[in-house]
């Protein structure tokens, strides 16, 4: 866009404008954001127009700022593109300019309105997502420093669940909502359609301050979650502040959290009757929850579908990828060639999106069945930059490092993510049990493995029957041996072989298979 087409003193007018909105007028942080982008392409500094440049000027962060570390520009660039679009679908929509950031990039777009195309503008909300509203917490005791402390932590708590792609998020209201919020919550998510509220206040009773944050289901009222935080002051706000969000995000988002495993229970309709990605990514959820022959053939095929139906889609094209691995990883497919047709599923997901956090997740895994261990890790690591508080991903992650013999980076990223969710996918007690036999703690692998509980799967009777031969309970074990012959017959060179397909340590898989040989494994190497 050529913007000496358009008199940059109507572009300052415009930008006053959609400033004045309300929604900007509640944030400052993106107020910022819109007025440097603007600035720098009026002056034809559009160059400069960076991730850096962008958090360094306009968002008051430090000059060791590292935008491959911090995602923080990335997020608050979708918040900014949501606000516009608010903005130009009521208060600016007969407004002659319209001021646009398209996505993929920082450098905005000044065009006349009669001009822009409704497909420009359009930001999805998708409702394959379940859409959350961050409703303003109320401040009991009328002090300056609690209800700036309100505002931030409803901010921050909008703009960390904004790092999820599976939700979609609203922080913002107009005038009437705002209204309507003070008189009836439900009445006011119904208005701009969100599925679940959070909301909560924070008060001082006795002297002692209380922080209460709530999950509300808008369709029933039910109370889905409730959380009582009680600090001793607001003195060091910004760790408080962290803390609180890292605890509320962590439980309630992504695949394994409260709000997803609350659509998944009481709308199963607003699922079966969706079109194929809602159902692939359920189907695909149910299988890490719960695994069995029928779950995984099921979340493998509605992904097919959903990707044929929405070549697009970058998560679903990711998931494709992983249940491809999971194949292998099950011993249900030995082809050489699944590693590659996960490479291009996954590679098709990064260049959909390449902040899509699940394709660097599958990427993570793919690199361990390449047995290629630095880019396992810095795929990992990139992972989690994209948002440290997927705990469903984060549990996913550290069992991988595991795997790939970064045994203490993953067994401390496991502990500290469970500590905060406790539901994570089936197969991350495989990766206990393997740090456990790699540290020779065999009762603790045992522990594990008897809580897989999951007889459709290799990994339960091969891992209780490891566990029990490596203590010498031998009559035991064999039992479990017995039950993974049955499951499925298989020699010591098979089950080395689907061991060593991702396993880095030769060591331990030699142990593996030696403690299963000594209870009678057929020999055949």
């Amino acid at each position: 866009m050529d913007i000496k087409k358009i008199p940059s003193d109507k572009i300052y007018d415009e930008l006053e404008n959609v400033l004045k909105f309300y929604s900007f007028k509640n944030s400052t942080l993106l107020s910022n954001f819109l007025r440097y982008i603007v600035t720098e392409t009026i002056d034809e500094r559009q160059q400069f127009i960076k991730e850096y440049s962008i958090a360094v000027n306009a968002l008051s962060r430090p000059s060791h700022f590292n935008p491959h570390d911090d995602a923080m520009v990335r997020i608050h660039a979708g918040r900014l593109r949501k606000l516009l679009h608010e903005y130009y679908s009521t208060d600016g929509k007969d407004n002659p300019l319209i001021i646009h950031v398209p996505k993929g990039g920082y450098v905005p777009e000044f065009i006349h309105n009669n001009k822009m195309r409704a497909t420009d503008l359009h930001v999805s909300t998708n409702k394959t997502n379940p859409v959350i509203t961050v409703f303003p917490f109320k401040t009991i005791a009328h002090r300056p420093d609690l209800e700036a402390f309100s505002q931030i932590l409803s901010e921050e708590i909008s703009a960390e669940l904004s790092r999820f792609q599976d939700i979609s998020v609203i922080g913002h209201f107009p005038s009437d909502v705002i209204s309507k919020i003070n008189e009836n919550v439900l009445e006011a998510a119904n208005l701009i359609g969100a599925d679940f509220i959070i909301t909560g206040h924070i008060q001082i009773i006795d002297n002692k301050l209380q922080i209460r944050i709530n999950l509300i289901n808008s369709s029933s009222g039910k109370f889905i979650m409730t959380k009582l935080f009680t600090p001793a002051t607001l003195d060091d706000g910004i760790r408080l502040q962290n803390d609180i969000v890292k605890d509320i995000v962590s439980t309630m988002g992504g695949y394994y959290g409260i709000i997803f495993n609350e659509m998944v229970r009481t709308a199963p309709s607003k699922i079966s009757n969706n079109t194929g990605i809602l159902r692939a990514i359920c189907s695909y959820h149910e299988y890490q929850r719960s695994y069995s022959i029928e779950n995984f053939a099921k979340a493998l095929s509605n992904l097919n579908e959903a990707v044929e139906l929405d070549p697009n889609h970058a998560i679903a094209w990711a998931m494709l990828g992983e249940m491809h691995l999971a194949s292998m990883a099950l011993g249900l497919d030995n082809c050489k060639k699944t590693v590659e047709k996960s490479s291009h599923c996954v590679t098709k997901a990064l260049n959909i999106d390449p902040n899509c956090q699940q394709a660097w997740y599958a990427l993570a895994i793919i690199n361990c069945f390449k047995k290629d261990q630095d880019n396992c890790l810095s795929a990992a690591e990139q992972c989690l930059k994209i948002n440290p508080n997927s705990s469903g991903i984060a549990s996913g992650i550290g069992c991988v490092l595991i795997f790939a013999g970064y045994f203490e980076k993953g067994f401390n990223l496991l502990e500290n993510t469970i500590r905060i969710n406790p539901s994570h996918p089936w197969w991350i007690n495989v990766g206990y049990c393997y740090y456990y036999i790699h540290k020779k703690e065999y009762q603790k692998s045992l522990y594990w493995a008897e809580k897989m509980d999951f007889s459709e799967t290799i990994w339960d009777p091969l891992l209780k029957a490891v566990s029990l031969s490596l203590l010498s309970e031998d009559a035991k074990a064999k039992v479990y041996l017995n039950n993974l012959l049955e499951l499925q017959p298989q020699t010591a060179g098979e089950i080395k072989e689907t061991l060593s397909s991702f396993m880095f340590s030769d060591e331990i898989v030699f142990r593996i298979i030696n403690s299963l040989k000594r209870i009678g494994l057929k020999n055949d190497f």
